[in-house]
């Protein structure tokens, strides 16, 4: 009996050992893509939290409308008639059927080209906006340096295949992540289908994005496919205020949804945005000529935090040499975030309030001193002045008098 007694509390002890042994940080277990390149992005922050081969130049086939749309939407206006040209109707590929001569307005073409992937509209709106397609591609190469896709280059508006015409995962990410933050943008690529009225074709556009009906968020944004670039996708898809950008290239028709699924639950299941500061808080106060001045930070900053690995940022503040007045809204400093040394954010600190400049004993006594001497100097002139008039008016007084006593 003794025996069961002490294996019993043996056993309770061991229990209560175990229970309070911390439990080492989980693995996060990495998505298994097809697709020969891919990258997941926070669409908030632009963080990347999971890539492969993300700058290997590749062609990116019809995901190239998305630069051009954007272009487009920046360059025109939704209402502007485009004449179609003869050299946009003989263009290879997926088509809305174009009549040369034929006009329609850059709002059709821009549904044509990103839901139906017309090839014909791409090229005529590339000649609307650019002039020529060369001088449209240069828009675009323009436009992608702008962004820091800076391992891409363009020739052509829609995606077909030359080997001048590429892009990588990660530079893709970050023009779709520009181009989504267009609102029209947004509105066309989630939409799911539309009429089409053209001069000799009447149909309705159906998006080729699969994911606007059986992924659980999704909001967007591009197709594509050719034989050298095989199956293509860029996809956003937002929950409960977390939004995620996904890119594969090079991936097959049946595995190109998975790889993108996966890329996405990877982003949702394992990361949360941090907010590390809002606009307005007051992280400091200073006291300046004997005034409490508040230090508030100057806008909102976010930073995209692991769920299972979470790494608070260590913020460090730095205040510029100030001196009074201080007027709100005055930049005095800027605080910045690292996580093991490495800066993830920074932002402006300013005042939140006014700080009136005080005047001293020794400036009231140097301006009463100022004005006392002043003063005196002042009497002196004029006494001297004074001094010099009366003497001038007493010699010719003189002068009269002897003139008179010499008649």
């Amino acid at each position: 009996m003794k025996y069961w007694k002490h294996l019993l509390a043996f056993l309770a002890l061991l229990s209560i050992v175990s229970s309070l042994t911390v439990t080492p940080a989980m693995a996060i277990e990495e998505p298994n893509i097809a697709g020969e390149a891919a990258v997941v992005m926070d669409f908030n922050s632009g963080q990347v939290v999971w890539s492969k081969n993300e700058n290997e130049p590749r062609a990116p086939a019809s995901t190239t409308k998305i630069l051009t749309a954007l272009i487009a939407l920046e360059k025109g206006n939704l209402q502007d008639e485009v004449t179609i040209s003869e050299d946009a109707v003989r263009v290879d590929g997926t088509r809305v059927y174009l009549v040369a001569g034929e006009k329609q307005t850059l709002e059709n073409l821009l549904y044509a080209m990103l839901l139906n992937s017309a090839n014909d509209a791409a090229y005529a709106i590339g000649e609307y906006i650019g002039g020529t397609i060369e001088g449209f591609a240069q828009m675009m190469n323009e436009k992608a340096r702008q962004l820091g896709a800076v391992h891409s280059h363009f020739v052509n508006p829609n995606g077909l295949s030359d080997e001048d015409h590429y892009t990588t995962a990660y530079d893709l990410a970050l023009i779709a992540r520009a181009a989504m933050q267009n609102p029209t943008f947004r509105k066309i690529v989630a939409t799911v289908n539309r009429p089409w009225y053209g001069a000799e074709w009447t149909n309705t556009l159906i998006n080729g994005n699969k994911l606007l009906d059986s992924y659980d968020g999704a909001i967007g944004v591009k197709t594509g496919y050719t034989s050298e670039a095989r199956w293509c996708l860029v996809s956003a898809a937002e929950r409960n205020g977390e939004t995620f950008l996904a890119v594969v290239l090079g991936s097959n028709n049946k595995q190109i949804w998975s790889d993108s699924k996966a890329l996405l639950d990877y982003g949702f299941n394992n990361f949360y945005t941090q907010t590390l500061a809002h606009s307005g808080d007051i992280i400091e106060h200073l006291e300046i000529d004997e005034q409490q001045l508040e230090i508030a930070v100057a806008s909102d900053l976010t930073y995209l935090q692991s769920k299972l690995n979470p790494i608070h940022p260590q913020a460090k503040i730095h205040i510029l040499p100030l001196e009074t007045p201080v007027e709100k809204g005055d930049k005095v400093g800027e605080v910045q975030y690292f996580i093991d040394g490495k800066e993830v954010g920074k932002l402006d600190l300013v005042a939140n309030n006014s700080v009136e400049r005080r005047i001293t004993l020794w400036e009231v006594w140097s301006v009463c001193t100022s004005v006392i001497v002043g003063l005196l100097i002042l009497a002196v002139l004029i006494r001297f002045i004074n001094k010099r008039r009366s003497r001038r008016y007493g010699f010719r007084s003189y002068s009269r008098l002897g003139r008179y006593s010499n008649m």
